[in-house]
């Protein structure tokens, strides 16, 4: 009995073989596979191959005897050397600074994201702020327009109010964040709405609707597009 080891490209097998002879002929007879591995072995794949062939050679133990299994292992040894107790430290060495490099830059990349998170929420929390401020200014003229509203009401003389309304409903906007394009965006949906009629394609009016609810650079410019559509048309 003995092993036999085929070789290829990436791998090397081991294979258990024993010689018969049959009608004065020289036969091989395969017993079992013994297990490939990489080639050249690595350190982590030969102990892998190890752990496998001992296992083998356990379900084995009906075949071979003790004396045969170590010249099978000696015969393995030979083209796949066990590991070493130097070679073992070195591989746990290794694998341990793999670990510490990638645990650190998962931290640095959860330390990013934290600090990142920390600037968006106090910038919100300035924002939430400035619009609570912005929020109780107005409910506070809310109050005065109702309060002068009813005095009206009741025949009161009041001061003022027979003028153009002095509102400047761009500025207020414009404090409370939005650009110049999302104001302009707003108008031209307005404007949009109004051409569409009540008999007109239902599809036209769900894709107003659903521009409505956003902002973004794609649907501004769809907005202004289906505008000129629609004038285009009125024009001819």
């Amino acid at each position: 009995m003995f092993v036999r080891f085929r070789q290829t490209k990436t791998r090397l097998q081991a294979s258990l073989i024993e010689t018969r002879r049959i009608d004065g002929k020289v036969r091989h007879e395969h017993i079992a596979s013994l297990g490939s591995v990489d080639e050249p072995p690595s350190v982590d794949g030969r102990i892998a191959f190890w752990q496998r062939l001992h296992e083998r050679l356990g379900k084995l133990s009906n075949r071979l005897d003790a004396a045969a299994q170590a010249k099978v292992m000696a015969a393995v040894h030979a083209r796949i050397p066990m590991v070493t107790a130097d070679e073992q430290r070195a591989l746990q060495l290794e694998n341990a600074k793999d670990d510490l490099r990638f645990w650190d830059a998962l931290a640095d990349m959860h330390a990013s994201t934290v600090e990142g998170n920390k600037g968006l929420a106090a910038a919100a929390e300035r924002t939430i702020a400035k619009s609570e401020a912005e929020r109780a200014n107005a409910a506070e003229h809310v109050e005065q327009a109702k309060e002068r509203i009813a005095r009206i009401e009741r025949g009161e003389d009041v001061p003022g109010g027979l003028g153009k309304n002095p509102l400047d409903l761009e500025r207020i906007l414009r404090d409370a964040g939005w650009s110049r394009s999302d104001i302009q965006h707003v108008h031209d949906l307005n404007l949009l709405c109004e051409s569409v009629a009540d008999g007109e394609d239902a599809v036209i009016k769900k894709l107003v609707a659903v521009s409505m609810r956003s902002s973004d650079l794609a649907s501004k410019r769809w907005v202004r597009k289906m505008l000129r559509v629609l004038r285009d048309t009125e024009s001819e």
